[in-house]
């Protein structure tokens, strides 16, 4: 059986901490208590239901919350990322070390309603999942982790759709939005992030923004208009170096210069050691900083890796995956409320700790035998 009241008690004292109780009423404190307790619980579900199991309430009361509850979710979420950044910048500066801000999006697949279906869950749509390499129906999220040292938190989570524009829209809202702070910040994302927007806004911000580059990006070596893999083809073997990177070598030629929109950038040409010259292998890498060198720039990527792991332990722990409320509201809210149950299972414990390991030490908190 669960023990509420020790739940409670640690959310309590957490909400009064980090400053949620001043955002927050009683009422919403209360609800969003038995939905993290529920988490903690069931977690890989994210349904109503089990929040109205383990609390021995109605189903009806959190889906009203959700949708229609008077509580200002867009305060919390502010406070809750602010929050974040705070502890990630108090330990990178015990560890002079830089923060990573990954940025990257993910799709949710959900069953395609009856054309008879009354009242379908709102806002789901057709979009391209990587994963499957297909069209699937469902949602599309946009989401960013911050991470140092063993240190790796799920910063936001956005439903992608028309009213909150474009992902780069997204992107650049998000740098837009960051909260201050003395520690250096590296922003990292894939190809289909890099652009110059974004490039824009991280100067703006003093961010130093290293992401990957797709092979067909045109540069402008020696005043040439030029694609990186027909660059990359056409240069003779002596321009390439070995660099190790995490125990693996790769071929690495350096470019900086100039890219359509972008005055002076750094570029990467890369080959794994046992490809070289394979269009296939070919991997372009560009960097903000032009004082990195070719292994501060691909180590300092590899991070990028964390904000993989952490859809993939929404998805498992918390229910992103399986989540069951019907309105666009309500799914809003609870996008909003999964990385701030994130930050509480991390902070209540040990930072160092997985997502998971942090949970099931919260559950053994809620059970008593």
């Amino acid at each position: 059986m669960a023990n509420i009241i020790a739940g409670r008690k640690a959310t309590g004292k957490f909400f009064y901490q980090y400053g949620f109780g001043e955002k927050l009423s009683s009422v919403p404190q209360k609800r969003l208590t038995e939905i993290i307790c529920g988490l903690a619980m069931k977690g890989n579900q994210s349904r109503t239901t089990d929040f109205a199991e383990l609390n021995q309430g109605y189903r009806t009361t959190y889906g009203h919350f959700l949708s229609k509850g008077k509580w200002d979710e867009e305060k919390v979420s502010q406070q809750q990322q602010a929050q974040a950044l705070r502890k990630a910048d108090e330990l990178a500066g015990a560890k002079c070390a830089p923060i990573y801000l990954s940025i990257d999006d993910t799709v949710i697949e959900k069953k395609k309603p009856s054309s008879r279906a009354t009242r379908p869950m709102e806002g789901t749509g057709w979009h391209y999942s990587h994963l499957e390499g297909k069209q699937v129906y469902g949602y599309q999220v946009f989401g960013a982790n911050i991470s140092t040292g063993d240190f790796s938190l799920c910063y936001c989570l956005r439903r992608c759709c028309p009213e909150n524009g474009s992902k780069i829209d997204m992107a650049v809202q998000l740098l837009d939005t960051l909260p201050e702070t003395d520690a250096h910040i590296i922003l990292q994302m894939d190809s289909w992030y890099t652009c110059k927007a974004l490039w824009d806004k991280a100067l703006e911000k003093n961010i130093t923004l290293i992401g990957a580059m797709k092979i067909n990006r045109i540069l402008y070596p020696d005043g040439h208009r030029q694609s990186a893999q027909d660059y990359a083809a056409m240069l003779p073997n002596g321009q390439y170096h070995l660099v190790t990177v995490g125990g693996h070598e790769y071929w690495i030629h350096r470019y900086e210069g100039a890219l359509n929109g972008i005055d002076k950038a750094v570029v990467l040409l890369s080959y794994p050691k046992d490809a070289f010259g394979c269009k296939k292998a070919l991997r372009v890498f560009i960097c903000s900083d032009l004082a990195l060198s070719d292994g501060e720039i691909l180590s300092h990527y590899t991070h990028r890796w964390k904000i993989e792991v952490m859809f993939k332990q929404q998805k498992m722990y918390m229910g992103l995956k399986s989540f069951m409320v019907r309105s666009a509201k309500a799914i809003d809210r609870l996008f909003i409320i999964l990385p701030l149950a994130h930050f509480f299972f991390m902070v209540l414990f040990d930072l160092s700790l997985s997502l998971s390991a942090a949970i099931r030490r919260f559950r053994s908190l809620l059970c008593s035998f």
